[in-house]
């Protein structure tokens, strides 16, 4: 049982090739910026990041307020000559810099069709290395996880935002998605094969409201942080966690239903279905947050009174609540059996100040029957993470990470400290070296401790 949990623990730690989803260098080459505008070591977003990621991927620096074109008239059938020509003075200039979202011109015809100028497509390699004296079958190193992403992204005239990956390989990874339960993450083969992870498209405020609405597969809006904008070799305790042998965790994803809006500029609201197969009980969720100074969710920045400084202009803080409900059971010739009934709720806050960045995050969860057995027995469970983060230059990040976990499942709990230092030489490249203690509270589970080296580079 022992070497059962440490191997399970080991693989956990690598489930990181998730951590690239949205860190795609097609933004910059579409909106010829640096990856810095929206990340501080990629994929970890800044404030405007996250703003340009609220905004379905639309680059609102460029804005500009110019006169709406018109509407486009059918060539050779008899159009308005006159009219034609002013939507052609408009399009390469002032309609492309409103709706294209990037200075300068574009192709007219591209334009007009809302088709990208450019292949909105990158990919993301991962390459980790681990080392684990207590491992078993003489597994202390470990040189084989890696994998290769593919991910696509932007907007269509700012009306329609999406993203797409697709993990083209991977070795070595522990996924969740694929139903593998901590468990059994032992027994995961070594290529878990290819898989599209999140297909969705977003409708930017449909018919003038302030809602977006979000359908595909994607990571439901529920924490203020995803597992693919972490910069460390392992994820939040609180994304991450499973019950049972229930694969759910508040990060995986799933195929739903969403709407979301910006209101005031700095509340943020998404509320969603999720549609799982094999039952007919569809699943929910909500989220709030809401910030205080810095850039607001549309990516303002705040006025800075030279003459007089305070706090606030350096300070902003940022707090969330969210919950999710659903149900999952084992799948017997597509009828789900034995189900489990579960919920998780949670709140997260973000303090950042200057260089220095606070996370915490707290989830609690209850599941009726996560072994999906035909006698129901229930199980509590509590998530807990903290990270204090300095950024010594653009390039260098030290953090420090405490968690602490309790799951009735095992009857156990564990604390978690793990030190971490990111380092950029280059803008799509990115180096950790991470550090990482297990203190099982349980006498029965032994301690783990794992060193982790994680490089990863984007084009």
């Amino acid at each position: 049982m022992r070497k059962l949990l440490l191997a399970a623990t080991a693989m956990l730690v690598f489930w990181s090739y998730a951590g690239t989803a949205h860190a795609i260098p097609a933004f910059s080459r579409q909106h010829k910026v640096e990856c810095t505008t929206c990340h501080t070591i990629y994929p970890e977003l800044n404030e405007y990041g996250e703003a340009f990621l609220k905004n379905s991927y639309v680059y609102t620096h460029t804005k500009m307020q110019v006169e709406k074109p018109a509407p486009p008239v059918i060539l050779g059938g008899g159009g308005d000559p006159a009219l034609l020509e002013k939507l052609k003075t408009q399009t390469p200039e002032s309609a492309a810099s409103k709706e294209g979202g990037g200075p300068g011109g574009k192709n007219e015809g591209l334009w007009l069709a809302a088709i990208p100028e450019q292949l909105p497509l990158s990919a993301t390699a991962t390459l980790n290395a681990s080392y684990n004296k207590d491992a078993p079958n003489n597994g202390e190193f470990d040189f084989s996880t890696r994998a290769f992403v593919l991910q696509a992204g932007g907007n269509f005239r700012e009306k329609f935002g999406f993203f797409a990956k697709y993990t083209l390989y991977s070795e070595g990874v522990y996924n969740p998605s694929s139903g593998n339960t901590l468990a059994s993450n032992a027994n995961v083969p070594k290529n878990n094969g290819a898989e599209l992870n999140e297909l969705f498209l977003t409708w930017r405020h449909p018919l003038d409201t302030p809602l977006n609405i979000k359908i595909g597969r994607f990571r439901p809006k529920l924490s203020l942080w995803k597992s693919s904008n972490k910069i460390s070799v392992s994820s939040f305790a609180t994304q991450a966690y499973t019950v049972g042998n229930s694969p759910f965790t508040i990060d995986s994803p799933q195929d739903g239903l969403e709407l979301n809006a910006v209101v005031a500029k700095r509340l943020f609201m998404a509320a969603g279905v999720v549609d799982r197969n094999g039952q007919k009980n569809k699943e929910g969720y909500g989220h709030l947050s809401f910030k205080i100074g810095g850039a607001d969710f549309l990516g303002n920045e705040p006025m800075i009174d030279l003459d007089s400084d305070s706090i606030w202009d350096y300070l902003s803080i940022m707090v969330a609540a969210y919950g999710y409900s659903g149900r999952n059971a084992n799948i017997v010739g597509g009828v789900g059996e034995n189900f489990n009934d579960y919920y998780r709720l949670g709140v997260d806050l973000e303090m950042l100040y200057q260089k220095f960045r606070l996370r915490a995050s707290g989830v609690k969860g209850r599941d009726s029957n996560p072994f999906f057995s035909s006698a129901r027995s229930y199980i509590n469970s509590l998530a807990v993470s903290t990270e204090a983060e300095y950024m010594f230059d653009t390039n260098v990040i030290a953090a420090m990470r405490y968690e602490y976990l309790f799951d009735q499942t095992y009857v156990s709990e564990r604390h978690v400290y793990a030190p971490y230092l990111a380092y950029s030489p280059l803008q799509n490249i990115r180096l950790v070296l991470e550090y990482r203690y297990e203190d099982y509270v349980t006498p029965t589970i032994a301690d783990n401790k794992v060193a982790n080296v994680g490089l990863s580079f984007s084009f």
